[in-house]
């Protein structure tokens, strides 16, 4: 039992790790992932290495090769695209909705202070030209905005593509010296005063904008990378 305990876990800690660094770039897209590197890095054996690169093969992070190679997935304009057009039907959704809930909720004040408090922290990293940060403090807005929108069924859509999301999100922030970093905090300011306002309709739009926006800047950041 404790040695099946310990090889779940394993395999876990591995794909979790493994996730992180491609989100993250620290693996490159297209890059060539050996596996006798990555056991040794890691400190685990290839079994349960194995088992977290299938996970991530199925969730379209790598790539297996008819050769049997493993790569980082690649990425692309048209990937981008496809992404984010789905992401904005089903976050403006989550937006308006959330909206609604939130401005019937007792608990209103409370919740449009954790908004406000998550603003500040992202306009912070922003003054900071902290853009990792900017990032993250951006994920958790929608996060909030997810919880309170109690819409299981939008949020487990949303999850499916998340990782995938979350790789281009960073490709901008990470790699593009360009990237604006206070255009970001505007437009999640501009989400939450229309929450703010208990407009769930201005909402909507609000989050419609600011992805299509993002992906405006994806695009641009592969581009300027020529990945």
């Amino acid at each position: 039992m404790n040695e099946n305990i310990r090889n779940i876990s394993t395999k876990d800690y591995v794909y979790e790790k493994l996730k992180q660094g491609i989100i993250e770039l620290a693996y490159e897209p297209n890059e060539h992932l050996v596996e006798i590197t990555l056991a040794k890095e890691l400190g685990v054996s290839r079994t349960p290495l194995r088992q977290a690169l299938y996970r991530l093969e199925l969730e379209g992070l790598v790539i297996k090769k008819p050769t049997g190679r493993i790569n980082v997935s690649p990425m692309s304009v048209q990937e981008a695209k496809e992404i984010f057009q789905v992401r904005e039907v089903i976050e403006g959704l989550i937006a308006r909705e959330a909206t609604i809930n939130i401005s019937n909720s007792d608990e209103y004040e409370a919740i449009i202070n954790k908004m406000q408090d998550i603003i500040y922290l992202m306009r912070k990293a922003a003054e900071s030209k902290r853009q990792i940060d900017v990032v993250s403090y951006g994920s958790d807005f929608h996060k909030l905005l997810e919880q309170y929108s109690k819409n299981v069924t939008a949020g487990n859509m949303l999850n499916q593509i998340n990782n995938r999301v979350a790789r281009y999100r960073r490709l901008g922030a990470y790699k593009d010296p360009k990237y604006p970093s206070f255009v970001p905090v505007k437009e999640h300011e501009e989400i939450l005063k229309s929450v703010i306002n208990k407009d769930e309709l201005a909402a909507e739009k609000a989050m419609r904008y600011h992805i299509k926006r993002s992906l405006q800047n994806t695009v641009s950041a592969i581009s300027y990378l020529s990945l």
